[in-house]
């Protein structure tokens, strides 16, 4: 009875929020960047990207194709990733707590902003929100109970984590780490059906692996650039950087710290036996991988993304109820559901007042219109010749790609190693429309291909009130090669 109520309640409370943050975002003319580069990732490369695995394109282009590419698809996406996070996470808490209390710790997830402002922009951070819980799930059903679907399925998940994004390696370590603190490795090699969660793995991973070794492993040379340098040059930053990072992981659950010892206050802890096994397992599963990313910073003295921390935070909750446990009576329970809902309400409505105010590019852009005065800017030059190719930053050449009639290809940054899907011969052959907002990018990228003097446009940026911002924009051509031999 007891479960049947819980999972009415968040099923509820998940199909709320569903709506909700599915809706709000269309007030945004323009799709995330993000977004649209995953969807371009899908529709041109199934096996790898020179960013990030393929995942998050094998499941965009897909859904976005489905849908009538409608911008809806893929805020509805989005929210399906947190849904199912949040469904997994509430089959894991039933598990390690008891059954009123794992629905207070799958609710408090929505105390954490990447379950909210943050999972709007579909990318591979979002899919890691239903990957992270559901590996947990699988993997913990697998070692306490030993079921070879555990076993296959936990594998599936673990394959699934590191195709959306390498860092769910972060995850698979976590729980290699606690089966040794668990003193569990002899019984797992022992085991055959872990061997076959092995299997499983990979043989999902090796055709992105082989996909890899093809293109020199390019992916990671991306990793490393993101997660190097930083603007303090004092000895200092070896502990700043660190810190910031933690600070800003404690910052971006701050709703669900406040809400609980919130009610900290008012409700009597309870008494529970802890089990070694289940302490272990959630004590390093919600705390190493936050930790892994602190001493890479530490040791390095380099500059971390918060956003990292996206995926690291899904044992909130369930640490939060384990370690402090209170109880609870049925108004509070009441309480906290409806608290869970005003926090998540909040968040829409500043989400909501962002979409109105920004002047920003990213929110305000009317991509069909932009891409149509562009593409005519080709179409003035060289009537006879079609646009094939569009060459610049993701911003614009995803954009081109997506709302453009004719199927533009994106060559990112006019650089065959950003994209080795497409055909470099065909690319020298028929040229390219070539955009950026910043003068000194375009003309580095003439540094390797001949373009034409750029010329300047001004776009302007208009938001629900009527305020404006101009920005300038720079484009130029590539010339389709017989054009250039006759020059």
């Amino acid at each position: 009875m007891e479960r049947r109520k819980n999972s009415r309640i968040l099923g509820i409370f998940l199909l709320l929020n569903l709506a909700v943050w599915s809706l709000i975002p269309l007030l945004r003319h323009s799709l995330p960047m993000d977004t649209m580069e995953a969807i371009v990732w899908g529709k041109y490369s199934w096996l790898g990207t020179t960013k990030h695995p393929p995942l998050s394109g094998i499941l965009a282009y897909p859904f976005y194709m489905l849908f009538g590419t409608y911008s809806v698809s893929m805020y509805i996406l989005s929210q399906l990733c947190v849904v199912l996070g949040i469904v997994y996470i509430y089959k894991l808490a039933r598990l390690l707590v008891n059954e009123k209390t794992a629905l207070i710790a799958a609710l408090l997830q929505f105390g954490v902003i990447y379950y909210q402002f943050s999972s709007v922009e579909f990318n591979v951070n979002v899919v890691s929100l239903a990957l992270w819980p559901a590996g947990a799930y699988y993997f913990w059903r697998a070692y306490t109970e030993n079921r070879l679907r555990d076993w296959l399925l936990f594998g599936f998940c673990a394959a699934l984590n590191l195709l959306n994004k390498y860092v769910g390696a972060l995850q698979i370590l976590s729980l290699a780490v606690f089966v040794v603190a668990d003193k569990g490795v002899w019984r797992l090699l022992k085991n055959y059906k872990m061997y076959a969660a092995v299997i499983v793995f990979a043989a999902l991973l090796a055709p992105h692996l082989y996909w890899m070794y093809e293109h020199n492993f390019e992916p990671l040379n991306y990793v490393a650039s993101r997660s190097s340098g930083g603007k303090l040059t004092t000895v200092w930053r070896h502990l700043i950087y660190p810190a910031k990072f933690i600070g800003a992981q404690i910052l971006f659950g701050a709703a669900a710290w406040l809400t609980y010892f919130g009610f900290s206050c008012r409700n009597k802890t309870a008494a529970i036996s802890r089990e070694h096994t289940k302490t272990l397992f959630i004590a390093i599963t919600a705390s190493l991988p936050i930790a892994v990313f602190a001493i890479i910073s530490l040791v390095s003295g380099n500059a971390l993304k918060s956003m990292w921390g996206f995926p690291c935070l899904y044992m909130l909750g369930i640490a939060l109820c384990y370690y402090w446990p209170l109880q609870w009576n049925e108004k509070q329970e009441k309480t906290l559901v409806r608290l869970m809902f005003v926090w998540s309400m909040l968040f829409a409505v500043g989400y909501a007042a962002q979409c109105l105010l920004t002047k920003s590019p990213r929110f305000t852009s009317d991509c069909p219109q932009i891409v149509q005065m562009l593409t005519q800017k080709w179409q003035q030059q060289l009537p006879n010749q079609p646009l094939k190719y569009a060459g610049g930053g993701e911003w614009f050449v995803n954009m081109i790609n997506l709302y453009a009639d004719d199927d533009i290809k994106p060559m990112l940054w006019l650089s065959p190693k950003n994209n080795p899907w497409l055909d470099q011969q065909d690319f020298e052959n028929s040229g390219a429309l070539v955009i950026n907002e910043d003068l000194g990018a375009y003309r580095r990228m003439g540094e390797n291909y001949p373009l034409s003097e750029p010329q300047k446009i001004t776009l302007e940026y208009h938001n629900y009130f009527g305020k404006t911002k101009k920005k300038d924009l720079f484009y130029g051509f590539y010339l389709p090669k017989e054009n250039r031999d006759v020059r």
